[in-house]
């Protein structure tokens, strides 16, 4: 359509420069020429206005099926969009729902914990408590070691073990054996962890480790390391917990040279975990060394009697192989030595026409 648009004005335009160049010639030629134009001009102008209004009706037409086409895609591109944001509306409420059930069942879980640490910090608040935890905490790594009750522990009663005996007693090889106490400042490292403030945890940890050294001077002065009775040259201090155990040794580093120095050795769970399991592999093998002496013994007279028993039925198979001869002496030459008498007497017999003693005793 441009283009002929662009053709049409062309010729116009070069029919009216035709008309100016005759026209221009003469003067009633210029007058003629000036109605003239005016009427082409006029004609010109109708006509392109009118091609104009026929090229945008039909450009409008075509921007209006466009326009037609590009809505339908639009519409269905929002109805995707509607769809999918529907669908994440959906995934969000049931996401939100899960996180509120979850986020109750967390606070519920957390707030049962607390009353159970309460009650257990309650429970825990008494000596005797503690120590009854600490066995119970012993128990449990004897039972993971394999340790047996009185085969390679004994374990004393509380009654026993608040007059001095120790809580447990480990057999070692040798007929050895090595004591071990479970008794423990719990409260104060407890109190230490609910310090409110830096001031006033300096002075709980304080507090923990002086009743840690003090509890240490104690088992030094118990009876509990005699060699002379058979037991180790040492004796085993439970820290049944092992976030007590890191935080004594953490708050005093050297504390565990002045224990050595007692002839104390500090264990936490792992680590009397360890212990344990090498005490009953080198009492296990020390048992199977016994019993392979024994065994040794045992074959020793085993080999004396079994030579015995060789001896005897070497003597015996000479006496058969002697009795062997002679029984074939008996057979042959003994039974031919007999037999000629007694061919000679048939014959004398015969001779004398002797009646035969078995013909009378038949007769």
């Amino acid at each position: 359509m441009e283009l002929a648009i662009a053709f049409i004005v062309g010729v116009v335009v070069g029919a009216a420069v035709a008309l100016v160049v005759g026209a221009l010639r003469t003067r009633a030629g210029r007058d003629a020429f000036a109605a003239v134009s005016q009427e082409v001009i006029a004609a010109s102008g109708r006509q392109i206005v009118e091609l104009a209004e026929q090229v945008l009706k039909a450009q409008s037409a075509g921007a209006a099926a466009q326009i037609e086409g590009k809505k339908e895609l639009i519409d269905q591109s929002l109805s995707a969009v509607n769809q999918r944001l529907a669908e994440v509306r959906d995934f969000v409420q049931r996401v939100e729902s899960t996180r509120q059930k979850d986020s109750g069942e967390l606070t519920a879980t957390l707030a049962s914990l607390s009353a159970s640490t309460d009650s257990l910090r309650t429970a825990l608040a008494g000596s005797k408590r503690v120590g009854e935890w600490g066995e119970r905490m012993t128990e449990d790594v004897l039972r993971l070691t394999g340790m047996q009750e009185g085969i390679n522990y004994a374990k004393q009663s509380t009654a026993a073990a608040e007059s001095g005996t120790p809580d447990f007693t480990f057999m070692l090889p040798n007929d050895l054996k090595v004591n071990m106490d479970v008794k423990f400042p719990m409260e104060k490292g407890v109190a230490y962890l609910d310090a409110a403030d830096d001031q006033q945890r300096k002075a709980r940890g304080g507090e923990f480790v002086s009743a840690v050294r003090g509890h240490l001077r104690t088992l030094s002065k118990r009876e509990y390391i005699d060699p002379g009775g058979g037991t180790a040259d040492y004796v085993i201090m439970f820290i049944p917990n092992e976030q007590l155990y890191s935080l004594a040794l953490g708050l005093e580093p050297g504390l565990m040279d002045e224990a050595l120095e007692k002839r104390v050795v500090l264990c936490g769970p792992l680590t009397l975990y360890a212990m344990l399991v090498v005490i009953r592999q080198s009492a296990e093998s020390a048992n199977i060394m016994r019993t392979a002496g024994k065994i040794i013994e045992v074959l020793g007279v085993f080999e004396k009697q079994w030579q015995r028993y060789k001896d005897a039925m070497e003597m015996m198979g000479k006496r058969l192989d002697d009795a062997k001869s002679e029984y074939d002496k008996l057979v042959t030459t003994r039974t031919r030595m007999l037999d000629r008498p007694l061919g000679r007497i048939e014959e004398l017999r015969g001779a004398g026409q002797l009646p035969d003693q078995g013909g009378e005793q038949e007769s």
